[in-house]
């Protein structure tokens, strides 16, 4: 999600987008001109006016669709139980300057024309714009107290659509009545969606170890099988337990995985990892399976020289397959979720007068990730400056308790397998990912 610099982000993408396109084209006839982000009752008209273009932000809205998304936000007790997203919708004034005759037009029809060619602003154009090789004064502000920068627009879940509203001659005389500046030729846009989202830490309850009596959950009817396809394709990506091990949500370092599917047989078949934290995708060479329709490959373990170059989190799993003569074939891509583990007992301890909890933790975290600690309930956030095993997080107020009390670690939303073996009835927190709070 994006950052409180959003709004600012994307007046900083629009006029950088204009004065790049502008520039683009031979506007020789017109001479020189300005692309500015100003009120238009600052703008300086009549006999010393310049050419210009002038892009002033006018009004904010909520955006409908976002506006009651993660409700509610707090428990009875006040506690955060999520951060609830500000989803906005930026309404702009988009108005042409000339100098003599003509040029006014000239500049309105070139920018209307490329905002039309730009309906969609791209992740990479946001990034390209916010990147701090370009001379862009957003770029320049400082990260707020949450670790959020204005670039962060780019993450965000939806793309930025660039949408023209066509406003009445008595909306656009209300609009420059009430900014007291004489009026110009003007065409108004609307921006959305811009969300803005915090990421400080939540409360949330343990994962639930049964459903109802016997863990026999809901009974539902099975549905037709579909038609096979053509293409080679991943139906299912299953975890292969491990001796002693039941079923699990979450991949750990050194698990074997399981892909199933149609037409996946080649010379030669490669399982592609992309993470959104890698430039270029993870590869291992899979291994027939079983059968004809399924194929098995091994992650690294976390003692191997490429465990630090997998970080923990949501990865997109496909394979890539090379038959002698053909051409290469991609399969879809299958989700799979790369979580951390504790490698050790938890520890506390006291530093500095304040008590520290201290963890190993496979795969390494990387500097970029968002690391959240849960002890028992009690949140905790860590910032980590370099790749790193061990993880000290300061625990003030932590509840103290007579029990081994289960340690949640989330590595970019990723969180460590708590229970082994849910074949056990009832099932069992993993003493090793536990720690013990004396008072």
């Amino acid at each position: 999600m994006s950052s409180p610099l959003a709004i600012a982000a994307v007046t900083a993408i629009l006029k950088d987008l204009l004065n790049e396109g502008l520039i683009n084209n031979d506007l020789s006839p017109v001479g020189s001109f300005a692309v500015s982000a100003l009120p238009p009752d600052r703008i300086t008209t009549g006999e010393t006016e310049d050419n210009r273009l002038n892009l002033f932000l006018y009004q904010v809205t909520p955006n409908i669709g976002w506006r009651n998304a993660q409700l509610p936000s707090r428990d009875t007790q006040g506690a955060r139980l999520a951060n609830p997203p500000l989803a906005l919708d930026l309404h702009y004034l988009l108005t042409a300057y000339g100098s003599v005759d003509l040029n006014a037009e000239i500049l309105l029809g070139f920018a209307m024309d490329l905002l039309n060619e730009t309906p969609i602003l791209t992740r990479d154009m946001v990034r390209r714009a916010l990147t701090p090789q370009n001379p862009v004064p957003v770029a320049l502000i400082p990260p707020d107290t949450q670790g959020r920068t204005a670039i962060d627009l780019a993450d965000q879940i939806e793309t930025l659509k660039i949408v023209p509203q066509f406003l009445s001659a008595d909306e656009l005389s209300k609009l420059w009545t009430a900014m007291q500046a004489r009026y110009r030729p003007t065409v108004a846009y609307q921006v959305t969606t811009v969300i803005i989202q915090g990421t400080r830490p939540t409360r949330t309850a343990l994962p639930v170890l049964s459903r109802g009596q016997g863990d026999s959950g809901v009974a539902t009817q099975p549905s037709t099988a579909a038609p096979l396809p053509d293409w080679p394709t991943l139906t299912a990506l299953t975890i292969v337990s491990a001796p002693g091990e039941g079923p699990r949500t979450g991949a750990e370092m050194g698990d074997t995985l399981l892909l199933q599917g149609v037409l996946l047989a080649g010379n030669t078949v490669t399982a592609e990892f992309r993470h959104r934290r890698l430039a270029n995708p993870l590869e291992i060479v899979a291994t027939p399976g079983p059968d004809a329709g399924s194929m098995t490959l091994d992650l690294p373990g976390a003692a191997d020289a490429a465990a630090p170059n997998w970080p923990a989190g949501a990865y997109g799993v496909a394979l890539r397959i090379v038959r002698a003569g053909k051409p290469i074939r991609r399969t879809n891509e299958l989700p799979l979720t790369l979580a951390p583990r504790l490698t050790a007992v938890p520890t506390l301890g006291m530093a500095s007068g304040q008590r520290n909890l201290t963890l190993a933790v496979a795969p390494p975290v990387w500097p970029e990730q968002r690391v959240d600690i849960l002890v028992g309930n009690d949140p905790y956030q860590a910032t980590v400056a370099a790749k790193t095993e061990t993880l000290v997080v300061p625990v003030p107020g932590l509840t103290p308790s007579d029990v081994p009390i289960p340690v949640r670690l989330r590595v970019d939303g990723a969180e460590n397998n708590l229970v082994r073996d849910r074949r056990l009835q009832p099932p069992q927190f993993d003493p090793q990912q536990s720690v013990m709070v004396p008072a």
